[in-house]
């Protein structure tokens, strides 16, 4: 008596070749996913590779900037101007000091009644010395005791003699204080000029007190640069 293999009651196929079946059947299932899978990672690898590229091509680093685009300090300073030195000046030797003009000095003072000349041919003198009761009418005059006097001037010289740089003052006491000249009290300026081999005068009155009139110096400022003629002695009180 011969055994039959056992069969299936639904398919009615042996147990065996039912399992083969289903291994089969799972290989193919299996190899299908594998293939997926690889199609899928191909894919996405190269998605990946064209998105890389796409991105590398749409920026563009900016170039870093270059040591010559920089000035560094030593260009700077090479190319700044260098400062010169002002122009020193050298100090006068004592020869050119010496040699330098002195301001003009007065001459040696002479008696109220002599002459004296400021440059030859130009000769001063001082007369009519008189006290007078001053009257103060310009800015800063004080009236009260005075002294009005002439000065006059002889043109010795073949030219004309211009006066318009012609100044008097008096000074007075011990001190030899200046006085304040008072022009409506009488006095007349000095004309513009004096001609050749004339004589020309000026009227001068300076507030003095009365007490302090024994040393009185009257001085002639001629012209720039001309030493100061100068007169000295007691006034009339």
């Amino acid at each position: 008596m011969s055994v039959r293999p056992p069969v299936d009651d639904n398919t009615g196929q042996k147990p065996a070749a039912r399992r083969r079946v289903w291994w089969s059947v799972a290989s193919a299932v299996l190899a299908a996913v594998v293939i997926v899978l690889v199609v899928a990672g191909v894919a996405a690898s190269n998605r990946t590779a064209s998105e890389a590229a796409g991105s590398s091509e749409s920026f563009t680093p900016s170039p870093r900037p270059t040591a010559a685009s920089t000035p560094t300090p030593s260009d700077v300073s090479s190319t700044s101007p260098t400062p010169t030195a002002p122009p020193t000046v050298a100090a006068p030797s004592p020869t050119e000091a010496a040699e330098e003009p002195a301001p003009p000095a007065a001459q040696a003072p002479v008696p109220l009644t002599e002459s004296a000349a400021a440059v030859p041919g130009v000769v001063f003198g001082v007369g009519a010395l008189e006290a007078v009761d001053g009257v103060a009418r310009g800015p800063g005059e004080v009236g009260g005791p005075s002294l009005r006097f002439t000065v006059t001037v002889r043109n010795d010289t073949p030219d004309t003699v211009p006066l318009t740089s012609t100044v008097v003052n008096l000074f007075f006491g011990a001190e030899q204080s200046p006085a304040t000249e008072l022009t409506a009290s009488g006095g007349a300026p000095f004309p513009s000029s004096v001609a050749p081999g004339a004589t020309q005068q000026g009227v001068f009155v300076f507030a003095v007190p009365s007490d302090l009139r024994d040393q009185v110096r009257i001085a002639v400022d001629y012209s720039v640069g001309v030493p100061i003629v100068l007169f000295e002695g007691a006034a009339p009180r």
